[in-house]
């Protein structure tokens, strides 16, 4: 809320004060009765008008913000996906066919998965997934959604599944420590099946306040899903110090 916006409501009541005096000294009238209520009326209106304008400021706040978001997600992919052109163009001109079919199906495995994402059932997950290079440059996010896994957007858990994502997300964001080695990496791999949705999530890297990752965890799920640590596969080459566990929703 602005200064301006401030005073005028301030003023506004204040005023009230003038109507309220004369209904005390002439207490026996009626005209004073009039103008008291003639000036709440007044005063309401500039009251409501001020609120008004709050409003209207902060929707455009949000939208600005929205369009800044979305241009720089599609500046990040545009840059991508031109990086993949070169490379591929790179390959043909050489003829080296089997590279530049490799260089294929990892375009279209990616544009698959992009589709996947927006399926998720949730608009703001998915655009917030999907814009989070534009967000965070201390950490990757990396997020596979197999066959058959949705959401579905009309189910009524399906903002509560949404808010428990992005939060679990943004408590390894706040915690991750930019290093000058190995990026950070922060894998989601949504899953469904028996009767039940599961993540699972991987993270390797550095983080900060560690201690309180389990406690946030339980409390970012308040009760919708249970999470699980969970140990390496067998064989496994991930590196020293990755974290592994797993969320699990009831469906329907």
């Amino acid at each position: 809320m602005d200064g301006k916006t401030t005073l005028w409501r301030f003023g506004a009541a204040i005023s009230l004060l003038v109507p309220a005096v004369c209904v005390f000294v002439w207490r026996d009238c009626l005209w004073p009765l009039v103008l008291f209520v003639l000036w709440t009326v007044a005063a309401a209106a500039c009251w409501l008008a001020a609120e008004r304008r709050v409003q209207r400021a902060k929707t455009e706040r949000m939208l600005a913000r929205a369009q800044r978001t979305a241009i720089e997600t599609l500046s990040h992919h545009r840059h991508d996906w031109m990086n993949e052109l070169q490379i591929l163009y790179g390959y043909l001109r050489l003829q080296k066919l089997d590279k530049a079919v490799a260089i294929v199906d990892r375009i279209r495995e990616r544009m698959d998965q992009d589709s996947r994402i927006s399926r998720l059932g949730s608009a703001e997950l998915a655009s917030y997934v999907l814009s989070f290079r534009t967000m965070c440059d201390t950490m990757r996010l990396d997020v596979a959604v197999e066959d058959g896994f949705q959401w579905n957007k009309d189910e009524p858990r399906a903002e509560a599944f949404s808010q428990t994502v992005i939060g679990l997300i943004n408590a390894f964001r706040y915690r991750s420590i930019a290093s000058t080695g190995e990026q950070n990496v922060l894998s989601l791999r949504f899953k469904s099946g028996s009767g039940a949705f599961r993540i699972e999530v991987t993270y390797t890297g550095e983080l900060a306040a560690e201690d309180s990752l389990a406690q946030e965890i339980t409390k970012i799920l308040d009760g919708r899903g249970s999470w699980t640590a969970e140990e390496a596969p067998d064989g496994s080459d991930e590196p020293a110090g990755t974290r592994r566990f797993a969320l699990t929703f009831e469906a329907g």
